[in-house]
């Protein structure tokens, strides 16, 4: 099996079987005939960071109840719509996602683990059992399998030598010596990889820069097309590892969406595709097919509510702001990076003989370029799921999208000549944007009504209306580093 031959997962390995096979007995032999001392049951609070509760290994039956049941945690402190006076919670390990420790000094085996109700049944409002009805209610009514992966953004900095000023120029895919941190991306590139994460990919952004004595660089991986379940989990692990990397290197990864407005920012770009019976359905006969150009129409109409679920910090609407390098107009185009919603050129055929780049059918897919890593992965994802099934409701859907079409460069276009509506220009209007749309998203119950007031609500907190119009007149100033610190490592 080639799943098994080239994974780099130590478990798949030894098992000789892929993850989404492993069963209790394979994680209890395999920590038996490795000599694991401790195992790691680890979730995503409602800060979006991995949590961790260490359990050691003292006996069989301890084990085989861990793994079985579980353990019993706080979810007031999980999460802050739980109240503390109904907050018991289990979080249960999921088998498929277990992985040797990477750093742990302890022999350690981590599994990621869902949250369950004392009778067994899912929390209702856990971001990731919304994800999966939203799944379940796509699948449902179209009789299509969701598939997307992920472009994951970041900056490496440090303190600044004197050599570091002679290479501050264009960043893209450079290669050392002209790059300072190469090896900490392959480093989480083979790490990843050992976990169970689908990588494709890594290389340097644009972004290279100094400031108050410390050198930033902008990098980027790129995952491979998989479930969504598996694309939110390995997106969660591979944050986890970057940042540990980085304290090994002795260097900060952060995530934020802008960290200067003289640079680009960081998104967090997600590609999705849809198949029936293995077969991708965005195009036909080099064509986008009608099911591609009615989920494009769902997304586009639904972007600023998804905003609230995929841009949820003060921080991320300086990243689209007028004048920076982002897209905020929604519409969409082929090749075009300047739009909301991109459809990415792939070759079809022997392309070593110059011929024309087409799309094609087995791996195209569609971008929504909107997010950040401020987003609750989980809900981001299942937003935009509903916002594709949303394109199916309208039997005009298909024929909407050509209105929404842009094969012009928006970036060089003043934007009073450009007709195209815009995403949100703060947190507030996203929560607005999401309060007009809720039915649409709450409909079939696949987001709880609490998750979506909890989400308003704390969206409206940060009152930050007119915090990008300050900006975009004035520029950066000490408030603005001040920003910058408090939110360098949300999410």
């Amino acid at each position: 099996m080639s799943e098994v031959l080239f994974n780099q997962n130590l478990l798949v390995k030894y098992l000789q079987k892929p993850a989404s096979e492993f069963t209790k007995e394979d994680i209890i032999l395999y920590i038996e005939d490795h000599e694991v001392r401790m195992v790691n049951l680890r979730f995503v609070a409602e800060d979006g960071k991995l949590k961790t509760l260490n359990c050691m290994v003292t006996g069989h039956s301890v084990l085989e109840n861990l793994l079985t049941y579980g353990e019993r945690v706080n979810g007031s402190s999980i999460f802050s719509f739980l109240e503390r006076n109904s907050s018991d919670i289990f979080i249960v390990p999921r088998f498929n996602t277990a992985f040797l420790n990477p750093f742990s000094e302890v022999p350690s085996l981590d599994i990621l683990c869902s949250f369950h109700n004392a009778d067994g049944s899912p929390l209702e409002s856990a971001p990731g059992s919304i994800l999966e009805r939203a799944i379940e209610r796509f699948t449902e009514q179209t009789g299509m399998e969701f598939k997307c992966m992920l472009e994951l953004e970041y900056y490496v900095f440090s303190e600044s030598s004197e050599d570091a000023h002679d290479y501050f120029d264009n960043h893209y895919m450079s290669s050392e010596p002209f790059t300072t941190f190469e090896n900490l991306r392959i480093e989480a590139l083979k790490l990843i990889a050992q976990c169970g994460g689908k990588i494709k990919f890594g290389h340097s952004e644009r972004g290279r820069f100094i400031k108050n004595g410390k050198a930033f660089e902008q990098h980027e991986l790129e995952f491979q097309v998989t479930s969504a379940i598996e694309a939110v989990d390995q997106l969660i692990i591979s944050k986890w590892i970057l940042r540990m990397l980085g304290v090994k290197h002795g260097a900060t990864v952060t995530f934020i969406p802008k960290i200067t407005l003289l640079q680009d920012g960081n998104g967090l770009h997600f590609h999705f595709e849809v198949e029936k019976e293995g077969v991708n359905q965005l195009v036909e006969k080099g064509q986008l097919t009608d099911v591609a150009k009615k989920m494009i129409s769902g997304i586009i109409h639904l972007a600023p509510a998804i905003s609230a679920f995929g841009n949820t910090i003060p921080v991320s609407y300086l990243r689209i702001m007028p004048g920076q390098n982002a897209p905020r107009f929604l519409c969409w185009g082929k090749g075009n990076r300047s739009t909301i919603v991109r459809i990415p050129s792939v070759q079809e055929g022997d392309n070593q003989t110059g011929d024309k780049e087409q799309l094609a059918e087995n791996n195209q897919t569609i971008e929504y370029r909107g997010g950040d890593s401020s987003a609750d992965i989980a809900l981001f994802t299942a937003s935009l799921i509903i916002a594709a099934l949303y394109g199916f409701k309208d039997d005009k859907g298909a024929d909407a999208s050509e209105g929404f079409y842009c094969p012009e460069n928006l970036y060089k276009i003043k934007d009073e000549d450009i007709s195209y509506n815009q995403l949100p220009g703060s947190c507030n209007d996203a929560a607005g944007h999401l309060e007009k749309s809720r039915q649409v998203f709450e409909e079939g119950g696949v987001f709880t009504k609490t998750i979506i007031n909890h989400t308003i609500l704390r969206q409206r907190a940060f009152n930050d209306k007119d915090l990008t119009k300050n900006y975009v007149l004035y520029g950066e100033n000490s408030e603005f580093e001040d920003m910058i610190q408090k939110y360098l490592h949300f999410m």
